[in-house]
């Protein structure tokens, strides 16, 4: 029997805590000169070198985390550009929802609309045809000449009612489709620094999509609704901006830079905010990781602040007769959605991360949040799970063996699972780091039976006879 078989629970726990303590001390003293004693000077010194040294890293550990904020939100924008805006398959899902937009719709019903007028002049049309009437038919007043303004806005209506039915329908869709992925080659040449026929950049920063071919498929249902006039309508030149800014120059800039990087810059995020960790003074680098985590959901919280705040300037820059209110904003909400969407990704995962540090901690709170969850488990399974006053099972016994490991596995399960996601949303990473953490937590509380047994015979065993 050992000297300690009587004691409770609680006292065995409490007898283990006091052992660690006089272990951790006796480690302090031993750090500081021995046990022996030692040089006093050295043992005096001792204190002041090491707290020099905690300040050393954690001045290195602040740098480092704003460093790797940094190049999180320039890993975001990188990987945008590239798989957004240099991605046909991804442009075209972009910009194809604006054709059924009734802004954008009824932008490009007004600009079609103008340019097929201007080019058939009907009002100069139907006064030559009133006049060649009454010269040829005696008995026609010369008044009704006076009608040919009434008659051409009837005509300038109708034609407006067709552009309109056609910008409605599903043809319409289908073109703005074809053209825009078309068009594609043409943005990557826009960004890049080129230009092309279908959407180019102007001089003044702005970048137009050609709407001839809306032209010329209005022209044949005009002609075929029995306006054969139309059919004199000569090959048009008309567009639209979809985007207009004087730093076009800049953003081509930004644009080369981004594509090259975009692969590898979210790595060096991640080296680096490892290394933040790996800097931090040994004790704390729990807490390190905290930080660096919550730098990076700080940094996507300024990268969504920009993207509001570019967005007031882009529409307050852009002139109201070049594109609608209505239309620029609609264009820039849906461009930029997809960066939303990588921002909203990556903060959540960060937000999990930190969270999942501070409650695996020491602190009051923490343990607090835990043994809270454990008492919720345990009234749930009525009792049976997380028990700790009862014998373990031989799983429970075999999971507090191995609970680091399968923690770690379910970590980097989930992780990958993160990685190969195919452009995986706000809402794929918050669904995926939940059910990792509840994962974790279970290991945790299923394991504590094991692991409280355990702890009992290490007291138990190391009492003396």
């Amino acid at each position: 029997m050992t000297a300690n078989a009587s004691l409770s629970d609680d006292e065995r726990a409490e007898l283990q805590s006091l052992r660690a303590e006089v272990t951790r001390l006796r480690q302090e003293a031993s750090s500081s000169g021995g046990a022996g004693g030692g040089a006093p000077d050295g043992a005096t010194s001792a204190g002041p070198r090491r707290r020099r040294q905690g300040w050393v890293r954690w001045t290195a550990t602040g740098v480092l985390v704003v460093l790797a904020a940094l190049l999180a939100i320039s890993a975001v924008g990188a990987r945008y550009v590239r798989s957004q805006l240099l991605d046909t398959d991804r442009y075209v899902a972009t910009v194809a929802p604006l054709a059924d937009d009734p802004a954008v719709q009824n932008a490009v019903a007004t600009k079609v609309t103008d340019a097929i007028v201007q080019q058939l002049d009907l009002e100069t049309l139907t006064r030559n045809a009133l006049t060649a009437i009454t010269d040829n038919a005696p008995r026609v007043p010369e008044q009704i000449v006076g009608l040919a303004p009434v008659l051409a806005s009837q005509a300038n209506g109708f034609i407006g009612d067709q552009v309109t039915r056609f910008v409605r329908s599903d043809a319409f869709a289908n073109l703005w489709v074809q053209a825009n992925r078309a068009a594609h080659a043409n943005v990557v040449a826009v960004l890049t620094g080129g230009s092309g026929r279908a959407l180019t950049g102007t001089a003044d920063g702005a970048v137009v999509l050609d709407l001839g071919p809306v032209v010329d498929t209005v022209k044949q249902r005009l002609v075929a609704r029995g306006l054969s006039f139309a059919s004199n309508i000569p090959q048009v030149t008309t567009t639209i901006t979809v985007f207009q800014s004087s730093d076009l120059a800049k953003a081509q800039r930004w644009t080369r830079a981004f594509d090259r990087l975009a692969t590898w810059l979210p790595w060096i995020a991640l080296l680096v905010a490892a290394l933040a960790v790996g800097v931090a003074p040994p004790g704390r680098r729990r807490r390190a990781v905290v930080v660096a985590a919550s730098a990076v959901a700080l940094g996507m919280i300024v990268l969504g602040l920009g993207i509001t705040i570019g967005r007031a300037v882009y529409l307050g820059a852009v002139p109201a007769h070049v594109l609608p209110p209505s239309a620029a904003a609609v264009v820039f909400d849906s461009v930029v959605q997809p960066l939303r969407g990588t921002l909203r990704f990556v903060l959540v995962v960060a937000l999990v991360v930190a969270l999942a540090s501070f409650l695996v901690g020491p602190g009051g709170a923490a343990q607090a949040v835990r043994n809270g969850f454990m008492w919720l488990v345990g009234r749930a399974s009525g009792g049976r799970a997380g028990d700790t006053a009862r014998e373990p099972r031989p799983w429970e016994a075999w999971i507090a063996r191995y609970a680091v490991l399968l923690t770690v596995a379910l970590v980097v399960l989930g992780g990958l699972v993160l990685v190969f996601w195919h452009y995986p949303t706000g809402a794929v990473a918050f669904w995926i780091a939940l059910l990792t953490v509840v994962l974790v937590v279970a290991v945790q509380v299923l394991a504590a039976p094991g692991r409280h047994a355990a702890a009992a015979r290490q007291v138990g065993g190391t009492t003396p006879a």
